[in-house]
């Protein structure tokens, strides 16, 4: 499987730079600095409007904050952390750089305990990700997927798992030459993978079970209710992170208006 080959939201996280030998993937705490990054933009930008338009004592403090607020800013973007993937050495190690710097290797370990797993998505039961090590990429279909997870063992030779066809087990796959195999056993092992049910079971007069008759009804698209097979427009977990940034931006406003009734 070649990098060419990999769908372009695959291609989105996995830098060739350095490859086959090396792959280096940005960590959470590398997008945690970039988003404090952006949210430091928004007082660094006020400061500096505030700097140009006022003068006296209220210039002064903004141009104290703007000393402040760009060291801070650029730092948070400069820094990097990275998960490596290092086939020369067999490691897997996680590593920081500032400014074409790179600090001491952290958290070193075999290149073979990296666990690579196949899965359906958190939020979308038809889409599919890949888990790497702490790390999970939303891709997308299962064959986007699947061509991402054999790039990773036939370049860094590295043991794949998947939870689909026997959620929530675990299974180890053989490493194999074409995923198109692949692909089809784990497409149809997933269709036909029995519904579960996690009701109560209520007994009737005739000895049969409401959960029984539930499962049936369940099982048939007719008795099946309409929402049941479509996806919300908006997950509550994405529209949640649509606010965190709400809280800076409310401190920052309070402090400004603070600061200009002085």
């Amino acid at each position: 499987m070649q990098y060419s080959q990999l769908s372009k939201k695959a291609q989105r996280f996995i830098n060739p730079d350095g490859l086959p030998e090396q792959l280096r993937l940005a960590t959470k705490s590398h997008y945690v600095r970039r988003g404090l990054a952006l949210l430091g933009l928004l007082p660094l930008s006020a400061s500096l409007i505030m700097t140009i338009t006022l003068d006296g004592g209220e210039q002064t403090f903004y141009q104290f904050m703007v000393a402040l607020l760009l060291p801070v800013v650029l730092i948070l973007w400069a820094l990097k952390q990275h998960l490596v993937l290092d086939n020369p050495s067999q490691q897997r190690f996680v590593q920081s750089q500032f400014l074409g710097y790179h600090f001491e290797k952290a958290y070193l370990a075999p290149l073979k305990s990296t666990e690579l797993l196949l899965r359906h998505d958190s939020y979308n039961r038809n889409q599919y990700e890949l888990k790497l090590h702490n790390l999970v990429y939303p891709i997308g279909s299962l064959t986007d997927t699947t061509q991402a997870m054999m790039f990773f063992v036939q370049t860094f030779n590295l043991p794949a798992k998947e939870q689909i066809t026997q959620f929530p087990n675990i299974r180890e796959l053989d490493i194999l030459s074409s995923n198109e195999p692949l692909i089809a056993s784990l497409s149809l092992n997933d269709q036909n993978k029995p519904l579960v049910q996690e009701v109560d079971t209520i007994n009737t007069v005739d000895g049969y079970s409401a959960q029984a008759i539930d499962a049936k009804e369940n099982d048939n698209p007719t008795h099946r209710p309409p929402s049941a097979d479509i996806e919300p427009l908006w997950h509550p977990k994405l529209i949640l992170k649509l606010f965190y940034p709400l809280p800076f931006i409310m401190v920052f406003g309070f402090a400004m208006k603070f600061i200009g009734s002085l």
